[in-house]
């Protein structure tokens, strides 16, 4: 037995309403992923009947929603910044948020000359990739602790059809001697490990890696602000994205690692979540 297309929409909403907010989204994406069409096909359609055999697979999308498996896995790609990038497992779910800390950068890269820029903790490579598409001229690259989130990168890198120097690195520890950069961004896990958002919504089924360094959740922020003097030069910018309640701990940490003009601006929801600094005061130049 099938349903028709409004009908099984329906009946995926009401179940995908357990974990997600956008339950009727969510439903139609799958639906709509799994026919090949676009959502335009379901609202043209509404009354068209699926296959006895779209039903039992669309069931079976839903069921893996419900498990929670993140919506972006299940379609296997994920919007940002207007592009879309492959989503898989290996790394963490693109969020809408992270577009603050690209917004920031762009405003930091000059068009018309070559700027250095390194992104650490890459992940899906969705900020290189957007900082490159936007500015041709700067030379990027970005590191990952995780060959697979770095074959993942790669992929979206040949999607989009830039050159982008992908390296396997625990942050700074396996850059090639006597690199600099005007600009070190990145979007490192942050969230203590104990933390109770961590069993909420989809995030019990992103990597562990991405979202939690450690027990205080300042681990990986600490490690990036500690070590950025040495491959910053002076005058450059380090713009990192962090939880909502760690701005005053992020602003002492650059300010005792030589950084000023710091200030931290709050994302769509109107919470503090990313942080840009100038590095003026250079604790370790190189020779």
């Amino acid at each position: 037995m099938s349903e028709q297309i409004d009908t099984a929409i329906r009946w995926g909403s009401e179940r995908i309403a357990q974990c997600s907010e956008s339950a009727r989204l969510d439903a139609e994406l799958l639906l709509a992923h799994y026919l090949d069409k676009p959502r335009s096909f379901l609202y043209a359609r509404p009354e068209q009947n699926l296959s006895e055999a779209s039903w039992k697979k669309y069931q079976k999308l839903v069921q893996e929603r419900l498990k929670p498996t993140p919506i972006a896995y299940l379609l296997g790609a994920r919007e940002f910044y207007s592009l879309e990038f492959a989503s898989t497992p290996a790394a963490l779910v693109p969020r809408p948020e992270t577009e603050l800390l690209v917004e920031l950068a762009l405003q930091q890269i000059p068009r018309q000359h070559p700027f250095r820029i390194c992104d650490l903790g890459t992940g899906s490579g969705i900020i290189a990739i957007t900082l490159k598409i936007e500015r041709p001229l700067a030379d990027i690259c970005a590191t990952d602790i995780d060959p697979a989130c770095l074959e993942l990168a790669r992929e979206n890198a040949r999607r989009h059809e830039v050159a982008i120097d992908f390296i396997e690195s625990d942050w700074y520890q396996q850059l090639p001697a006597g690199l600099e950069f005007d600009l070190i961004v990145s979007n490192p896990p942050y969230i203590a490990v104990d933390h109770p958002f961590l069993a909420l919504g989809d995030l019990p089924a992103e990597p562990d890696i991405a979202l939690t360094p450690g027990t205080t959740g300042l681990e990986a922020l600490q490690q990036i602000i500690g070590h950025a003097h040495e491959y910053l030069v002076e005058g450059g910018y380090l713009i990192l994205e962090h939880g909502y309640d760690q701005q005053a701990l992020v602003a002492e940490l650059l300010e005792s690692f030589g950084f000023s003009e710091i200030r931290c601006e709050n994302d769509y929801n109107q919470l503090p979540r990313t942080s840009i600094a100038k590095l003026v005061d250079n604790l370790n130049p190189r020779a």
